[in-house]
């Protein structure tokens, strides 16, 4: 007797304990950065896509104010509570440079990626940077957003297991110091530039300045304590850095270069995800573009009123000089284009696809 019922009591255990283990297995859901939220009357449960983003500006900077956490916004709005965002900013996973490894890796499922930050592994994205080529935020933006979908998903994004979301442009960016006006070449000699990486440093060097790569985030300690006296950025990057507390003198017409936004997602997270989460991330994606350029626009002309009161001297690179200035400049896309081609990339295509694409959208 007493030993039946040690036999039964152990089989009752032990399909008490299988039942249980079955009951926790179903609750919980794991991978792919979901989470199960809520139960439909059928007895499935809703599940909700969690996504993490990363970038490297800081809170203050005009970007996350008028365009991502406005496309984050849009975004959840679209996903009608199925799509959670956790944003990371200030490179809470990683400095400007490590931001694409970050998404590559998983660390982070969307990220910010400056081309000119990786101009090793994505070289041909970095043309924004290229001189004279961008008029301004909304036409450029356009152009490289088209671009880096059409022409460089597949020659640089995929093969670092990352596809675009969507891209952008800065306005021109101008010769900001506290030396002196620049208004010509031989103006740049001597100085101290913080510049990008990648073309921007070749052409410091080329007109005589010393370029030093700082990021962004750094602008302002390296110009107070004397690392650098200038650098290469528009007026909507000021908030962000700081940059009115060093500047005393900015040009406002020159055409030097722009800087590439872009943010990308990692692979095998989008793949995962389901087809109306991926819509409402793409129909953001597409509407932040113009939405972000228009305001870039609009706030660097209050930017420019106000840093003009406030003591720096914003001018205009007389038009003779700047015709010059600009042909000095133009062999630098030619050799940017011929270098890339020697090392076996679509740099001649590339340049002359972006020029295209701004030329069709300042029409």
């Amino acid at each position: 007797m007493r030993k039946g019922f040690k036999k039964w009591l152990l089989v009752f255990l032990t399909a008490f304990v299988a039942v249980g283990m079955a009951a926790c297995g179903n609750s919980e859901k794991t991978g792919g950065g979901s989470s199960a939220k809520g139960e439909n009357k059928g007895g499935k449960k809703d599940e909700q896509i969690v996504i993490k983003i990363a970038d490297s500006f800081p809170s203050s900077h005009l970007i996350p104010k008028t365009g991502t956490l406005p496309w984050i916004d849009r975004i959840e709005e679209l996903g009608k509570g199925k799509i959670k965002i956790e944003y990371y900013p200030a490179e809470q996973l990683g400095k400007a440079a490590s931001l694409l490894d970050a998404a590559k890796n998983g660390v982070a499922d969307i990220a910010y990626v400056g081309p000119l930050y990786v101009s090793d592994k994505m070289p041909l994205s970095g043309v924004a940077g290229n001189p004279g080529l961008v008029k301004d935020a909304v036409s450029g933006s356009k152009a490289f957003n088209k671009l880096i979908k059409d022409d460089l998903y597949e020659l640089e994004f995929k093969p670092n297991g990352v596809r675009p979301l969507w891209g952008a442009t800065t306005n021109p960016y101008q010769i900001v110091n506290s030396v002196r006006k620049v208004t010509k070449a031989s103006d740049f000699k001597g100085l101290k530039i913080r510049t990008s990486g990648g073309l921007q440093e070749e052409m410091m060097q080329k007109l005589g300045a010393t370029p030093v790569s700082v990021p962004g985030p750094e602008i302002f300690s390296a110009w107070d304590r004397g690392t650098i006296e200038g650098t290469l950025l528009s007026f909507f990057s000021w908030p962000g850095y700081q940059t009115d507390k060093v500047a005393k003198y900015s040009s406002r017409n020159a055409q030097l270069s722009a800087f590439g936004i872009t943010y990308v997602v990692n692979e095998k997270s989008w793949k995962s995800w389901p087809k109306d989460v991926q819509d409402a991330i793409t129909q953001a994606s597409d509407e932040i573009v113009e939405q972000m350029a228009k305001a870039i626009i609009k706030d660097e002309a209050d930017l420019e009123k106000q840093y003009k009161g406030a003591g720096v001297e914003i001018y205009d690179i007389p038009e003779a000089d700047l015709e010059k200035l600009n042909a000095e400049l133009e062999p630098f896309n030619k050799k940017w284009a011929k270098d890339l081609d020697a090392k076996g990339l679509q740099g001649t295509k590339i340049l002359e696809k972006f020029r295209e694409y701004n030329k069709e959208y300042q029409q």
